[in-house]
């Protein structure tokens, strides 16, 4: 009788064990998750929805930023704007580093915590907070627009 309940215990211990083992953080984001291209998703009671936002992360750690302006025209084509810079992932957070600052004209890294769920992008605290993934050939034809100037 003993050696069945050694038996059961260990059986019990290993089970217990392997349950415990398998309760992570499975929500921690993974930088495989944000690589690609995420338009921003304007909400329905946005007023002002004649523009469009994309970031595309890539596997080498770079990211492009591209605003499109619908309501702006130069030659008869919507306005473009092209940034380009750098990101970490660290944990929950995301870190950017423009190649120079649109504001200042200096890098300085800026980041906040983000999630990925399927398709869905969100960045919490941020101005833009929610985006959607598209295909990387949406924005390919604006990567090669001059970077805006400082």
């Amino acid at each position: 009788m003993k050696k069945y309940y050694f038996a059961l215990m260990v059986m019990l211990m290993t089970l217990v064990s392997v349950g415990l083992a398998s309760c992570g953080d499975d929500d921690e984001p993974k930088v495989a998750d944000i690589v690609g291209t995420w338009q921003y998703d304007h909400p329905d009671d946005e007023e002002y929805d004649d523009y469009d936002l994309y970031y595309q992360f890539t596997k080498d750690g770079k990211f492009h930023q591209v605003w499109k302006d619908h309501a702006e025209y130069y030659y008869g084509r919507p306005s473009v704007i092209v940034y380009h810079g750098t990101y970490t992932v660290s944990g929950k957070k995301l870190i950017v580093t423009y190649d120079f600052d649109p504001d200042d004209g200096y890098a300085e890294p800026s980041g906040c915590e983000y999630s990925v769920k399927g398709d869905k992008l969100m960045l919490l605290g941020g101005e833009y907070p929610t985006f959607i993934r598209v295909e990387d050939s949406v924005i390919e034809p604006y990567l090669n627009v001059v970077p805006h100037p400082c």
